[in-house]
């Protein structure tokens, strides 16, 4: 597994090229670790990219009926 400074590394890189990021670090994990339910944070991963999907304009805003569900 690549250590945590790529990851802050690349954000870095992504940051100074204007590409908008977010970069969310977990405690516990792995590798697609985050796809699957378990106790720890990381489970929020899914939940987390779509959010910023539609943030950048990536995937389309939610209906508004559908707002109140998440």
């Amino acid at each position: 597994m690549d250590k945590i400074c790529n990851s802050t590394l690349y954000a870095k890189a992504l940051n100074e090229a204007g590409v908008p990021t977010e970069v969310h670090l977990f405690a516990k994990g792995g590798h697609a670790f985050g796809l699957r339910r378990n106790p720890h944070p990381i489970s929020s991963w899914p939940t987390l990219v779509e959010h910023w999907l539609r943030n950048i304009e990536i995937l389309p805003p939610l209906a508004p009926d559908l707002k109140s569900e998440q």
